[in-house]
């Protein structure tokens, strides 16, 4: 094959992959797990209240 095809394949595949990243990542029930919904444990950060003034 010739260089210059195999670098617009390749660009075509990028642009590709950035279109379908998009489409998945834009819907979050896309990549939720459902058991977080059924249980409502879903993960999240710990909230710290730690404000005693010493440095941790």
């Amino acid at each position: 094959m010739k260089k210059e095809n195999l670098k617009r394949i390749i660009q075509e595949l990028d642009t590709l992959l950035t279109e379908l990243k998009s489409e998945v990542y834009s819907d979050p029930e896309a990549f939720i797990h459902p058991w977080y919904e059924q249980t409502g444990t879903a993960p999240h950060s710990i909230p710290s209240d730690d404000d005693d003034g010493y440095a941790d």
